[in-house]
């Protein structure tokens, strides 16, 4: 059965949230920030070589073949800046872009204050649908519900590596989710395993996949299907 009560955001929840909401709102300020706080190895490397090479020139040769040096310093490090910066813009456009978004969805959960925290004891083995990029997980959530996973490979998503050491075939699954972004914050599974069947089953093919996820209804990671667990089970097994 799956039941889902609202609760208060974690500490350090809270805080990346704040952090995030705090990025600056223009591109060029942003491009400004990166400069000015040397995050560009070609800006760290000049801003801490323009003193020494400078005081050097001075003690060696005096103020007029410092003041010399100092501009052919100041312009072979500007065009040096200048050239690897439009080299550099798009991706700093397209970083500017995602910490963006970041933050608006970091201001939205911010604003709701609260979190969505899940409880799944499970009755019955869940379904695992492995894909190239991951695995469908369809469980029982009760009443007539079928809870819907869409789990991505790799370290950014904590279920596949529970799902790859057998941890998912527990009885119980706990989760919190934030109520905009809807980002996992955690995921943990307690309780006796449940029995699996003998060999994966697998999407083979994109058109598999996309026929699953259309009979579905296309739902979202963490949607429940009104639809009951052996319907759902049935409609996938023949589009494996």
């Amino acid at each position: 059965m799956l039941s889902t009560a609202r609760v208060e955001l974690p500490a350090p929840v809270e805080a990346r949230l704040k952090s995030a909401s705090d990025f600056v709102d223009n591109v060029m300020e942003f491009a400004r920030e990166d400069l000015i706080g040397f995050r560009r190895p070609l800006a760290a490397s000049f801003a801490f070589s323009a003193p020494l090479v400078l005081s050097l020139v001075y003690h060696s040769a005096g103020l007029v073949p410092m003041l010399q040096a100092a501009g052919a310093y100041f312009a072979v490090a500007g065009g040096g800046l200048y050239l690897v910066g439009r080299a550099m813009w798009p991706g700093l456009v397209a970083e500017f872009e995602t910490r963006a978004v970041a933050k608006r969805k970091a201001m939205a959960d911010l604003r709701c204050g609260f979190g969505e925290s899940n409880f799944l004891n499970l009755a019955r083995s869940p379904r695992f649908i492995e894909h190239d990029n991951g695995v469908l997980v369809f469980a029982d959530a009760g009443d007539f519900r079928t809870l819907f996973f869409s789990i991505e490979s790799g370290p950014n998503d904590p279920r596949w590596a529970l799902y790859r050491s057998g941890e998912l075939h527990r009885r119980v699954w706990r989760w919190l989710r934030l109520p905009v972004s809807r980002e996992l914050v955690k995921f943990t599974t307690e309780g006796s395993k449940l029995p699996q069947p003998n060999r994966p089953y697998r999407a083979r093919s994109i058109d598999a996949f996309e026929a699953i996820c259309v009979a579905m209804g296309e739902p979202l990671d963490g949607a429940v299907i009104h639809r009951p667990f052996d319907e759902v089970v049935d409609t996938v097994d023949r589009l494996v």
